[in-house]
C-alpha cells in the first residue's frame, strides 16, 4: 500500500509540476515588438505624392498581363550563384537593372544579343515575355566575367523549339565571322563565339526547353582585356545553365492562353503598399512587380541579402517607386531596415525627414558615377520599405510619403 501511494503522489506531482510548466510556458510572453512612434501624418512632407494604396486587380490589359507573367517567372529560376557558384556578384547596374521584359527593344536584350530587335522577333512567332538573371564573378569587374540567363517564355514546346533555331541563327548572322561551337550534352543549343572586336570573350547559346528558350550569355572582361580567350572554359560556363534551369522551369504552371488576363496583378496586396515611380525617374530600376523571397533575391542579390531574408523571414518583395519588403513580423522589418541603412566608407548618414524620426537616410559617397545619391527607409509593423534619389528633399518626402501609405493600407 505504500509503494502504492508513493507512486500515486509521484504522479500528482509530475502532472503538478508539468501543469505548472505548461501553465507558465502559456503565460511567458512572446518576441517583444518594437517600440514604434505616434507619426502625425498630416504633419509629414509629402510632396505632391499619393499616400494611399493602390487595388491591383487582374491583368485585364495583355501587355500587363505578360509583364506579370515574367515577373512570375523570377521566383523559378535558380539564382546566378545557384547555377554557377562563381558568380557571387551584382552584375553592373546597366546590366542588373532590367529583369521583366515584354519585347525585343528592352535593354534586357539589346545589351546582350547582336541582332537587332526587329530581327529578333521576327524570328520568335509566339514570344510572350522574359526575365533576365545576372551577376558578376568579381566585386571589381576589370577581374569578373559576366553571367547571364535570360528565359523567354512562349506559348507553347513548338514556337519555342522554332525560336530557339532561328533567334540563334539571327544572332549569329548579325556578327560576320562569328565562330560557332558545340556543347557536346547538349547537341541542340545553339551555341556561338563572338569575334566581332577580335576579344574571343563573348559566348552565346540558345537552347529550346519545353516552352522556353534559354539564351545564355558570358562576357569575360580578363580575356577581352588579355586577348588570350579560352572558347571551352566560356561553353564549360554556359552548360552550367543548361544544366541547372531547365528542372526549374519546367515547375512554372502552365496558364492558358485565354486566361493570361485573368490572372491577379498583385501578390496579397503588397504592390498595392509600394509608393508608384516618379514619371522620367533617373532611380527606377526596372518594370514594378510583386515577388517572393526567391524572386527577390533576383534584385537584390548577393549573400548578405540572402541572409537577411532569412533573418528576416521575407516572403514578398514588392518593387515600384521603392521596394516594400514583408518580414515574418516587425522584429524581422527592424532587422531590414537596420542592414538596409547602415553607414559605411561609402555610405555617410544624411538627415531624416521632419516628423518622421523613425526614418534612416544615407548618402552615397562612393567612386560610382552614376550611382543615385540619397537611400532612406522606414518600418511600419511587419513591412520594411526603402526608397532612392538624387536630392535629399526628394527622398525625404519619398519615404514620408511611403510610410503614410503604409499606415493608410491598415484602414
Amino acid at each position: 500500500m505504500r509503494k502504492l501511494a508513493r507512486a500515486v503522489v509521484s504522479v500528482v506531482v509530475a502532472a503538478t509540476m508539468a501543469g505548472t510548466a505548461a501553465c507558465g510556458s502559456d503565460a511567458a510572453p512572446g518576441p517583444v515588438e518594437p517600440a514604434e512612434p505616434a507619426i502625425d501624418l498630416s504633419k509629414l512632407d509629402t510632396g505632391n505624392l499619393p499616400t494611399q494604396p493602390k487595388h491591383y486587380d487582374k491583368a485585364a490589359d495583355p501587355d500587363l498581363a505578360r509583364a506579370v507573367q515574367a515577373e512570375r517567372l523570377a521566383n523559378y529560376i535558380p539564382l546566378p550563384s545557384e547555377v554557377n557558384p562563381q558568380v557571387r556578384y551584382p552584375a553592373a547596374a546597366v546590366n542588373g537593372a532590367i529583369h521583366p521584359f515584354i519585347d525585343f527593344g528592352s535593354g534586357a536584350m539589346k545589351l546582350r544579343a547582336n541582332a537587332e530587335a526587329d530581327a529578333l522577333k521576327a524570328a520568335a512567332p509566339g514570344f510572350i515575355s522574359g526575365f533576365v538573371t545576372t551577376g558578376d564573378s568579381d566585386k571589381q569587374g576589370a577581374l569578373a566575367y559576366e553571367y547571364s540567363n535570360v528565359v523567354l517564355m512562349f506559348t507553347d514546346d513548338a514556337a519555342a523549339s522554332a525560336a530557339a533555331k532561328a533567334l540563334g541563327q539571327t544572332d549569329f548572322d548579325a556578327v560576320p565571322g562569328s565562330q560557332r561551337l558545340r556543347i557536346e550534352k547538349y547537341p541542340d543549343a545553339f551555341v556561338y563565339l563572338d569575334t566581332r572586336y577580335n576579344f574571343n570573350a563573348t559566348v552565346r547559346s540558345w537552347y529550346a526547353t519545353g516552352r522556353f528558350v534559354l539564351f545564355t550569355y558570358i562576357w569575360d572582361d580578363v580575356m577581352a582585356e588579355t586577348g588570350v580567350s579560352d572558347p571551352a572554359k566560356l561553353t564549360a560556363r554556359a552548360q552550367l545553365g543548361l544544366d541547372a534551369i531547365p528542372p526549374a522551369l519546367a515547375k512554372v504552371p502552365v496558364i492558358p492562353q485565354d486566361q493570361l488576363t485573368e490572372q491577379p496583378v498583385d501578390m496579397d496586396g503588397v504592390l498595392g503598399r509600394t509608393l508608384p515611380t516618379v514619371y522620367d525617374d533617373e532611380s527606377e530600376r526596372g518594370i514594378p512587380g510583386v515577388y517572393d523571397r526567391h524572386g527577390g533575391l533576383q534584385l537584390f542579390p548577393g549573400d548578405d541579402n540572402a541572409a537577411l531574408f532569412d533573418k528576416a523571414g521575407v516572403d514578398r518583395v514588392a518593387f515600384n517607386g521603392g521596394t516594400v519588403f514583408r518580414a515574418r513580423d516587425a522584429v524581422g522589418a527592424d532587422a531590414i531596415v537596420a542592414a538596409r541603412s547602415e553607414t559605411s566608407r561609402t555610405f555617410r548618414p544624411a538627415e531624416s525627414p521632419a516628423n518622421l524620426p523613425n526614418a534612416q537616410c544615407r548618402k552615397y559617397t562612393g567612386p560610382e558615377h552614376f550611382a543615385i545619391s540619397y537611400y532612406c527607409y522606414v518600418r511600419h509593423g511587419r513591412f520594411a520599405a526603402e526608397v532612392s534619389a538624387n536630392q535629399l528633399l526628394d527622398a525625404q518626402q519619398r519615404i514620408s510619403a511611403q510610410y503614410a501609405l503604409l499606415v493608410n493600407a491598415e484602414h
